[in-house]
């Protein structure tokens, strides 16, 4: 026979057993500013820890809580619970059915009903803890997403006596985190579409330079070809220089190629005066037709370095024409430097120009940001980013008397050359 005992009887029979789930619920009241410290030691009808009557205590509890008898069949809802349904544990029993067969079918929603009613059925047969996400239908009719957590209370014996829960509204955690993740991924799309529209300026700003120059040594060539009498040697000399960039250019785009194949970078441990000789020979051309005396100083003992050949070099001539220019507007001597020298553990290169100088030493390394009013703001970010990969730096100093000096270091593989 079932005895069902009045509301207030029962709420003191069930204060012992969700002493745990009052414990749990500490944290939250502390949040709340309830003033609830240590967890008690007693049991009685009310909490000596704070005067409030244990039954208003667990009324007063922020969360849904419920309990049922060892079979499962609900015996009592907390206020929150009884306020979130709409009604109490009795009003939907009717005959022909379980207590708890009824409420599931009021409250739970018709896509969760069947997993629910597995997993509470599995609790039931074995012990075990019962814990899931679902969701619930609110007085109103809408349906919240709910935490549902489950224990078994046993006697002395170890036989289960009560089914104590405890549920959690997190509606508005999972709504938060819903739209944290569609900014997530609107960012990530945006990062996506900023990280091809950073490559393709990359590739037409490498690859263009190169091409620029074959146009410009393709119309000299025409001219020596065409004069009269033909000048074959400069011609043939012309056409030598559109064999390099056009080397130069499929050189940058098997880098390209080999950067999406996922191939090893190709780093060779070699000196770097090689490369700066061949950087100043491709730019010398320029550097006649804007006036300015290319000034290079390599140190004796310069270390061997691993690196990118092709990658260097892109940063060398991207420096030195900048540096070119810069100082287009210069009315006095144009003179350009390039120095190689080793500090410790690292080789260190100069490239100085006697222009106007840089204002803003820091926002000229940013993606799209030029001084210049046909450029693509490209050639400092990509050249930075070159020497980070290779383990140096790449910063900007001012020039002394004048202008700007770019330096970058790359890490030393040797002690010295062999």
């Amino acid at each position: 026979m079932t005895v069902v005992l009045p509301r207030h009887q029962m709420v003191r029979v069930i204060a012992a057993s969700i002493t745990d789930l009052v414990a749990a619920a500490m944290a939250m009241i502390r949040g709340l500013g309830g003033g609830v410290s240590p967890r008690p030691s007693d049991r009685a009808a009310s909490a000596p820890w704070t005067g409030v009557p244990v039954q208003d205590l667990i009324e007063a509890l922020p969360a849904l809580i419920w309990c049922t008898r060892p079979d499962g069949e609900p015996i009592y809802f907390s206020r929150q619970l009884r306020d979130f349904y709409g009604f109490d544990v009795d009003q939907k029993d009717s005959a022909g059915a379980s207590r708890l067969s009824g409420i599931l079918d009021t409250v739970i929603h018709p896509d969760d009903l069947a997993t629910v009613r597995k997993m509470f059925a599995h609790s039931l047969k074995t012990g075990a803890p019962y814990a899931v996400k679902h969701r619930h239908r609110r007085f109103d009719g809408e349906y919240r997403r709910v935490e549902t957590r489950a224990i078994a209370m046993r006697n002395a014996a170890g036989e289960i006596v009560q089914w104590n829960g405890i549920c959690f509204d997190i509606e508005d955690q999972m709504r938060v985190q819903a739209d944290l993740h569609l900014v997530q991924e609107n960012l990530t799309r945006a990062s996506q579409a900023a990280s091809l529209a950073e490559l393709s300026a990359s590739i037409a700003h490498e690859v263009n330079q190169p091409l620029a120059a074959i146009v410009a040594n393709s119309n000299a060539c025409q001219r020596w070809l065409l004069a009269d009498p033909p000048n074959i040697q400069r011609a043939q000399k012309t056409v030598d220089r559109i064999i390099r960039d056009a080397n130069a250019a499929a050189d940058v785009v098997g880098r390209i190629r080999a950067l999406f194949s996922q191939s090893e970078k190709v780093r060779n441990c070699t000196a770097l005066d090689g490369v700066i000789i061949e950087a100043r020979d491709l730019v010398a051309d320029q550097a006649v037709r804007r006036r300015v005396r290319l000034d290079v100083g390599i140190a004796d003992d310069l270390p061997l370095v691993a690196f990118d050949r092709v990658q260097v070099q892109q940063v060398l001539v991207n420096l030195i024409r900048n540096g070119m220019e810069a100082m287009s507007d210069v009315p006095g001597d144009r003179v350009l430097g390039i120095f190689a020298y080793r500090t410790e553990g690292y080789v260190t290169i100069e490239v100085s120009d006697r222009g106007p100088g840089v204002d803003h030493p820091e926002e000229i390394f940013e993606p799209f940001y030029t001084t210049k009013g046909y450029g693509m703001g490209m050639g400092l970010a990509i050249s930075r980013s070159i020497v980070e990969s290779h383990g140096g730096r790449l910063w900007v100093e001012k020039n002394e008397p004048q202008g700007a000096k770019f330096i970058f270091t790359l890490p030393a593989e040797v002690n010295k050359k062999s």
